[in-house]
């Protein structure tokens, strides 16, 4: 597998960074931007009036082939899944296509990753919403490449799903259904180990 350099956006050198932040009366930023097989990738976005940060972003390898990158933004950056899952406030993961892919077999590939990292107890309470979010991948025929998935929760009004750029209307009321959708990447039994450890921080694991 060739191996890809992340080009960091930020020229600013660390030191200068830092007292600029000092000088200001303020701290060093806690994430950078970085470019990932092309696809910018911010250092921060904003949800629910609330400012996140990137905790780290990665490529979703299929054998030698990349489907997509990964990010993930929270409140504060964290290297455990538990302490994700209950962290209070707003959260967003984003995939960007690197290849052409069908809207059900992503929706399928979703809905199993689910399946191999809840209990049989916590799936059958899910079934519905899966249904649901199933039949809203079926109804694209291909996510192409550079399109984006983007699944956006804001505690006490739920889970939204973006498809590229574009609002699907339905959502997700479930509390838990983000942290079930987190699973599939952060859960025992993840889409990839090398993308889980990108997505909690280690940077020599995102490409």
């Amino acid at each position: 597998m060739p191996h890809i350099t992340i080009r960091l956006r930020h020229k600013l050198g660390t030191a200068a960074v830092l007292s600029a932040a000092l000088a200001f009366g303020g701290t060093a930023p806690s994430a950078q931007a970085l470019t990932l097989h092309g696809v910018d990738i911010p250092a921060q976005v904003e949800l629910g009036s609330k400012t996140l940060i990137l905790n780290g972003a990665g490529t979703r390898y299929v054998f030698l082939f990349k489907v997509y990158t990964a990010a993930l933004y929270l409140p504060q950056k964290s290297a455990q899944p538990q302490a994700i899952y209950s962290m209070a406030g707003p959260k967003e993961l984003k995939l960007t296509m690197l290849r052409d892919v069908s809207g059900k077999e992503l929706g399928d590939k979703l809905n199993e990753g689910i399946k191999n990292n809840l209990t049989p107890e916590e799936f059958n309470a899910f079934i519905p919403s899966l249904a649901q979010l199933g039949g809203l991948f079926a109804q694209k025929s291909q996510v192409k490449t550079g399109e984006t998935v983007t699944f956006r929760d804001i505690p006490g009004k739920g889970c939204t799903l973006v498809i590229d750029g574009m609002a699907t209307g339905s959502v997700f009321t479930e509390p838990q259904f983000f942290n079930s959708m987190l699973k599939i990447w952060l859960g025992k039994d993840p889409a990839e180990d090398r993308l889980k450890r990108a997505l909690l921080g280690n940077a020599s694991d995102s490409n």
